[in-house]
């Protein structure tokens, strides 16, 4: 059934008699009042012409040859695309009605012939009226049930992330109390090969909580304050190339990660700190969902003052049902499995990509793997977003 949409809206009307003279003397009433009208002579015409587009309301005529108003009443309300209709029974001051089936069948009122205006329209409007108000409190009830639908799942996924989260924190937190215990020798103090060992330990895990920590307080800024930009002139090759040594630390195959540069010149002006979260989650995420065997492409481009960062890799891709809800905070893919994560990192990629006013998109494909290509301004205050190759999430 056609919503509708406004109080300026009038409505739609069928009117269903096999009476020429009604049907022209009804519908040029309503006509004049502004109302859109159709006409149909039969009850089988009326079928029809309510699949081919459904009506506000109906005045029915109950006696017609073949199929009376009942039996198209009975029929209509029978489906479920129609039954909500409202429909107005017409019938001859002379005739018979019997209004018990005319209500038992689904009819919400009767008008009797000859029709006088004041009754008619008054009739109408006012089940037109409650009709608006019928559609205005399911909209609402469709509105609250997403939002609470929203909420249980904003829900589902705090609790989650809480989980994970505090997963992530005890097992450096763990590193760092069992490496400190063994510090705490007493009398035999350990070789200072030994004591340098746990200490590094001991950094490596505070640095991993301090990146974590960052990680929620960045979310917890993007729905409070606008996180600071800093750009700072860089180059650009360099800094890719020291965020893969960094990484390298942690990867099996130490050539796991392939970085290509064509141009001698890289120098831009980028937030620093920023850049690194960016470069660092997505080349993270590229290891983690990767075979540990599996190449990562990891490409620099420069084109008409824009930088262009492309990571590719081999793994599990990301199904195309869930791309649409990837940069969501906390959100995580059906196919990850038992794979760690908080479901913050792309959130904070996007944020930042947004914060440097470039572009972010995606090609992937379920297990052959996902391709990220981030395009920013090589200086600030240029707009990137027309170089852009894909739409964004």
């Amino acid at each position: 059934m056609n919503n509708i949409p406004s109080e300026s809206y009038k409505g739609n009307i069928l009117i269903v008699d096999d009476t020429p003279n009604n049907l022209r003397l009804l519908s040029n009433m309503l006509e004049e009042q502004g109302y859109n009208v159709r006409c149909a002579n039969s009850g089988a015409i009326a079928l029809k012409a309510v699949v081919i587009e459904h009506p506000d309301i109906i005045l029915l005529d109950i006696n017609m040859p073949n199929i009376n108003g009942y039996e198209v009443c009975e029929q209509l309300k029978l489906d479920a695309n129609t039954a909500e209709i409202p429909i107005i029974f017409l019938s001859a001051l002379s005739e018979t009605i019997d209004k018990i089936k005319a209500f038992r069948v689904g009819g919400v009122d009767y008008i009797t012939k000859p029709f006088q205006v004041e009754e008619v329209l008054a009739r109408i409007e006012n089940q037109l009226s409650l009709r608006r108000m019928q559609l205005e409190l399911q909209r609402a009830k469709d509105q609250a049930l997403k939002a609470l639908k929203q909420e249980q799942e904003l829900n589902r996924m705090k609790s989650e992330f809480v989980s994970m989260i505090s997963h992530d924190f005890r097992n450096p937190l763990t590193s760092i109390q069992g490496f400190a215990g063994l510090l705490e020798c007493g009398g035999n103090i350990p070789p200072p090969d030994i004591i340098n060992r746990y200490i590094g330990k001991i950094n490596t895990a505070v640095d991993q909580l301090l990146l974590l920590l960052d990680e929620v307080l960045i979310i917890g800024n993007m729905e409070v304050v606008k996180i600071q930009y800093k750009p700072v002139k860089i180059n650009l090759k360099e800094f890719c190339q020291e965020i893969i040594d960094t990484l390298k630390c942690s990867l099996a195959n130490q050539d796991q990660i392939c970085f290509t540069c064509s141009d001698e010149t890289t120098d831009a002006e980028m937030d620093s700190t920023l850049l690194q979260r960016i470069l660092i989650n997505l080349l993270s995420n590229a290891i983690k969902y990767s075979p540990p065997e599996s190449k990562i492409y990891f490409d620099l481009e420069f084109q008409n003052q824009i930088v262009r960062f492309r990571i590719q890799d081999q793994g599990i891709g990301i199904p195309l049902e869930n791309q649409s809800k990837l940069f969501e905070a906390f959100y995580r893919c059906d196919n990850v499995g038992n794979i760690k994560g908080t479901g913050l990192g792309l959130a904070i990629v996007k944020k930042c990509v947004e914060i440097h006013s470039g572009t972010i998109s995606l090609v992937s494909q379920e297990q052959l793997g996902t391709t990220f290509t981030i395009s920013l301004p090589r200086y600030p205050h240029q707009d990137c977003s027309m170089f852009n190759e894909y739409s964004s999430s």
